[in-house]
């Protein structure tokens, strides 16, 4: 900002009706103008805080990025990977796809009740970490982990994230504010967490079903940019659809490499 106009009001300062005396005082940014004759604005929100779009739509510049990722991500894939016929691990796929997804909310979550700060960020990181480490503690001391029952249970906690509003818990005590909040942002992970750590036990291809995990976390990661259509809240709908697609164990043949 130029210094002649650090002791202005910008709100209350017109420059039009002054003498022209008055206006040399004064420097002009830049033309600035709002524009209503496109219809109406979505009004943003701490679900869709998206100020720069003007309605519930992914801008032209996130598609084409995405299709560039996705073009480079399987470009990598074709050029480093040894020759043959692959074999794709789909849930661990879709795992992949709906932890990124889960990890986005969380974190956005998580902000907007107790402000978007690096400390915040940090504690949701190391939070989601030690929730892994305890799934895989788990899955080493229980000798069968049923996974129709941490199925459930992940898909109740984002059913719980979708229907709760993050509004509740604005006001209230310190469980109410803080604990019971964290547990629906964070509880999911834990469950996914147990269902991962026991398909990679289970698996006689180890490299082949991390392989298919972090190719399914490239798809959740292009999949968050569908929040500027239906707000972090509803986007745990696309995580519900991935985990359910996890839920049928079959490999996926793809074509020769």
């Amino acid at each position: 900002m130029p210094p002649r106009n650090l002791d202005s009001d910008g709100f209350a300062v017109h420059p039009e009706p002054m003498t022209s005396d008055q206006a040399l005082h004064y420097l002009r940014i830049a033309p600035a103008r709002l524009v209503h004759d496109r219809g109406p604005v979505s009004a943003a929100s701490d679900d869709w805080p998206f100020l720069y779009l003007r309605d519930r739509t992914i801008p032209d510049f996130a598609v084409r990025s995405m299709v560039i990722l996705g073009f480079l991500g399987v470009g990598m894939v074709y050029l480093f990977l040894p020759k043959g016929r692959i074999s794709l691990h789909s849930r661990m796929f879709f795992l992949g796809a709906g932890f990124m997804l889960l990890e986005a909310k969380a974190v956005v979550q998580l902000a907007l009740l107790f402000g978007s700060t690096w400390l915040v960020n940090s504690a949701v990181f190391f939070t989601v970490l030690v929730l892994i480490l305890l799934a895989n503690l788990y899955v080493l001391k229980i000798a069968r982990v049923q996974l129709r029952r941490h199925y459930m249970g992940l898909l109740l906690f984002l059913a719980a994230g979708i229907i709760v509003p993050l509004d509740l818990f604005l006001s209230g005590g310190i469980a109410w504010r803080y604990i019971v909040p964290c547990i629906i942002a964070l509880g999911p992970i834990l469950f996914a967490g147990v269902i991962f750590a026991q398909t990679f036990r289970g698996t006689s291809n180890p490299d082949q079903a991390l392989g298919s995990n972090i190719a399914g976390a490239v798809l959740g990661g292009l999949a968050e940019s569908l929040s500027a259509v239906l707000g972090f809240q509803y986007l745990l709908l696309v995580a519900i659809g991935f985990y359910l697609l996890s839920a049928r164990p079959r490999r996926l043949r793809q074509f020769p490499a």
